[in-house]
């Protein structure tokens, strides 16, 4: 989740109704961790429900262990057992992005820079699946084949990897490359040929590397990439199984004047190939306007952009930290701004129909850092559905005060309507 500056996908404000949602707390907090001091990193974490309702929660624990954990709880929201080693971790090994997927069972990806085995070419991998309890089927395989971007978890432990394709091109505010994928098996062999998902499309940006992506029940993909070679914008496309794209690109193109992306609030969710919503932050240098917006896209229409509101009781332009998609329709944002009495920075949830748009206000799930103080702390949290309209959202929890930090990772269940 990150901020650096690049170009946007944003075209102008749609103002629309705010129908009345309601998201509310519901029973005790789930507490996995709790640490007496704070890693010096952000911490990430990744929860993956079952459409039953059960959940793994993965996370990077760079306290005392310096181990990627799992823990699995029941669709009664107990846990099953203790904490599970996935990864054991290493020095100047530091994960930039975890992803998680149900495919019959929990399928992990966990994207990583490694500057302890390869510092002039950190971009690494790893893979794992797990059982139906959260035990790991086999250890964690890494990924490192030439020009490595990202890893995406796909089904039976097969992955889609994804690597960027010299030369990089273009003027130097806009240099880009192309961008690859592939099927390959749970040991990296490939299964089938590579496919340029930049083909007939604009280019990569290789400014800041915003790239996401999103697996379907289906076992194909949704990816949305930054560009600035054609247009300034995002470039979203449909792909199948193997990596390869589907259709024509869909082309999120940003009008001039609007304002500048700030990358590391890019955020996607899918629901179908052709029903997804994509998020992120616009800023304007000399200031006069930023805000976060979504677009949606339904049956392969788009709609939008559509600013969130600041969340009732906030202050400033919320950044975006991550979005889930509902089987049933609808989707959960998750925000960060400064809230509170001292200000700390705050978690919202924020309810959006399949067009992106705000429904009902946001509701405050966690705080963060040092009650009033000018330091701030990025909030590390990941959201998935539940049965009956809940949300299941975990959050690294960090609480300062002059002379010590402690920080904890828990659970919230959110009721919607």
């Amino acid at each position: 989740m990150q901020n650096h500056r690049s170009r946007s996908l944003i075209l102008l404000p749609l103002l629309l109704p705010l129908p009345a949602a309601a998201l509310t707390p519901h029973g005790a907090p789930l507490v996995i961790s709790e640490l007496p001091s704070c890693s010096s990193n952000l911490d990430l974490v990744e929860v993956t429900a079952t459409p039953k309702g059960a959940f793994e929660v993965v996370w990077a624990d760079e306290g005392d262990d310096f181990e990627v954990k799992g823990q699995r709880f029941t669709r009664d929201l107990l846990p099953t057992g203790s904490p599970r080693t996935l990864l054991p971790t290493h020095g100047g090994l530091f994960f930039s992005n975890f992803l998680g997927t149900w495919a019959g069972r929990y399928e992990v990806a966990m994207n990583a820079l490694d500057f302890g085995n390869d510092p002039g070419d950190p971009a690494a991998g790893y893979r794992v699946s797990l059982d139906l309890e959260g035990a790991p089927l086999a250890p964690a395989v890494r990924f490192k084949p030439p020009h490595f971007f990202r890893l995406a978890p796909a089904a039976g432990g097969d992955s889609l990897q994804f690597r960027v394709e010299p030369p990089i091109f273009g003027p130097p505010a806009c240099q880009s490359e192309g961008l690859l994928a592939r099927r390959v098996d749970a040991g990296g062999a490939a299964l089938g040929p590579e496919s340029r998902i930049t083909r007939r499309a604009s280019a990569f940006s290789l400014g800041n590397s915003q790239f996401l992506t999103d697996r379907l029940p289906d076992d194909t993909f949704v990816a949305v990439y930054l560009t600035c070679e054609k247009f300034n914008g995002l470039v979203a496309r449909r792909l199948n199984a193997a990596g390869a794209p589907v259709g024509n690109p869909l082309n999120l193109p940003q009008p001039a004047g609007l304002g500048n992306f700030a990358g590391g609030s890019l955020v996607l969710a899918a629901r179908g190939d052709g029903d997804f919503v994509v998020g992120g932050m616009v800023f304007k240098a000399g200031g006069g306007f930023n805000g976060s917006y979504t677009r949606g896209v339904v049956n392969g229409q788009v709609f939008g952009p559509t600013l969130i509101p600041t969340p009732p009781g906030a202050t400033g332009s919320p950044s975006l930290v991550d979005l889930a998609a509902s089987p049933a329709g609808g989707y959960l944002l998750l925000l960060q701004s400064r809230a509170g009495n001292p200000s700390r920075d705050t978690l919202f949830a924020q309810a959006l129909d399949a067009k992106g748009a705000p429904r009902g206000a946001a509701v405050a799930v966690a705080a963060s850092g040092q009650a009033g103080g000018s330091s701030s702390f990025s909030i590390a949290a990941d959201a998935a559905s539940l049965p009956n309209g809940r949300w299941i959202v975990f959050t690294w929890q960090k609480t300062a005060d002059p002379t010590a930090c402690s920080e904890r990772l828990v659970g919230t269940v959110l009721a919607g309507e």
